[in-house]
Order: C-alpha cells, then sequence, then structure tokens
C-alpha cells in the first residue's frame, strides 16, 4: 500500500480562526444526507439540514455553544454525552465516493477519557456489511492527529492518518476535517483545512451497513461501556455521497 503525504504550510489566517471553519466538500458532485449545523437553539433535537431527514438526539449533556455543539468531557458517574441518529439506508454509501467530516475546535487542556475521541462513526469493524469512521488520535508525543478508517462489507479496509504540521488539531482553534473514499481513483483521502494531508490506495467494496450514526463517543457493544468520549465542539458535521 502507497501513502502519500501532504506536506503545506499551515496559512497564516487559519491561526486566527475563532469561529468554525467553512465546511468545505472533497467530493464536490456530492449529496448531503446528514448535515448538522446547530442551527436549533435549544432542545434534544440536532436538526438534519439535507433532504434525508437523519435527525439526531443530543443524549448525555451535550449542548451548544456559539453555535456549534459542545461535548463536555465524561462526568464523574461515568456519564458518556453524545449525538445518535437511527439506521437507515441513507447512512450507507454503497459503492459509491463518499464523504464524512465535522468542523471540530479541541482546547490544548481538553480532557481525555483514552488515547482516542470519537467524531464520527456509522457501525464498527464487527459490522457485516461494512463501517466508516473519523476519530482523534493522542499520539506517544502528544500531538493530536486524525485517522480515519473504513471498511467494505467482503472484508477490505482502508485507513489514514494525518501527519505533520497540519494534523495538529488540539490547538484551541476550528479545523476542518473530512474522509473521503473516490472508488474511481482506488483512494482513501484525509483533508484538513482544505488540504490533503494523507491518501492511500485502498479498493474497496460496497459498504451497506445497519447500524446508527454515533457523534461523540464509542458504540457500547465495541467496549463494555462507552468509551473515547470527545470533549470539544462540533459544527457543519456532514455524510455526503456522490450521485
Amino acid at each position: 500500500m502507497k501513502i502519500y503525504i501532504g506536506l503545506v504550510a499551515i496559512p497564516a489566517s487559519l491561526l486566527l480562526l475563532s469561529v468554525p471553519a467553512s465546511a468545505s466538500e472533497p467530493l464536490p458532485d456530492a449529496t448531503p444526507r446528514v448535515l448538522y449545523e446547530a442551527s436549533e437553539g435549544s432542545g434534544t433535537t440536532a436538526v438534519d439540514s439535507s433532504t434525508f431527514g437523519n435527525h439526531g438526539t443530543l443524549k448525555g449533556r451535550v449542548g451548544r455553544a456559539d453555535g456549534a455543539y459542545l461535548f463536555p468531557p465524561v462526568g464523574a458517574n461515568g456519564q458518556h454525552h453524545r449525538i445518535t441518529a437511527a439506521p437507515d439506508r441513507s447512512l450507507s454509501p454503497g459503492t459509491r465516493a463518499f464523504a464524512v467530516g465535522a468542523d471540530v475546535l479541541v482546547s490544548p487542556t481538553a480532557v481525555w477519557e483514552h488515547h482516542e475521541m470519537a467524531l464520527i462513526r456509522n457501525g464498527d469493524s464487527k459490522t457485516a456489511g461494512g463501517d466508516y469512521k473519523l476519530e482523534l488520535v493522542q499520539t506517544a508525543g502528544g500531538t493530536v492527529v486524525a485517522l480515519c478508517v473504513i471498511h467494505d462489507g467482503t472484508g477490505g479496509s482502508g485507513s489514514v492518518r494525518g501527519n505533520g504540521r497540519l494534523a495538529t488539531i488540539a490547538d484551541g482553534v476550528w479545523h476542518n476535517i473530512a474522509c473521503s473514499r473516490d472508488p474511481a481513483t482506488h483512494t482513501v483521502s484525509l483533508t484538513i483545512d482544505g488540504f490533503t494531508v494523507a491518501r492511500a490506495d485502498n479498493e474497496l467494496g460496497s459498504i451497506v451497513g445497519d447500524q446508527p450514526l454515533l457523534l461523540g463517543a464509542q458504540p457500547k457493544k465495541f467496549q463494555p461501556g462507552l468509551r473515547e468520549q470527545f470533549n470539544g465542539r462540533m459544527d457543519n458535521i456532514r455524510f455526503a455521497v456522490s450521485r
């Protein structure tokens, strides 16, 4: 497997961001099937702005702050905080190109329950029809990078991990993170703030799962309890599939 790493420096303007980065789409012809913009103001429903109606439910103490979803650390009672959307066929891309991503802000002083923080996932490695996930990983050196892992329904898998200056995430500013699968080029790519920071050659087959969409935590069935709590803010959470 060949890995390609982008070594583009961060534009200085990005270091001054105090609001969510604009949601760039690595697949320009893709149709959103999930789009959470935290524009509801209140309540326990994350309204899906796409036409597919995959509305989510805020659980635990997920709240809203400055137009984004706010995920606190795990509570003293072990309570985890997440957003879930019911299983739906539209959450599976099949053989088409797709992208999953969000605008993310994580503080350097964020609380890590585990060396990984879950962002977006649909299923897990044991899901028969395949799965996809996007998460943050705290490395041994203390930096925080993005990781995307995809499994198809026939045993194929692909993953991409951020490297270099563009990959550092927990710096207290907004970053636009997206993972995409392109069957035409047999690649899986990780894009951060509009730059492709990692790409891998992976010929993946159809992905047709039956699991809910889960934001900010790991599925219960994958561990004795929910883990990998995300601590930070998320906005413009999206899943899009090419026409």
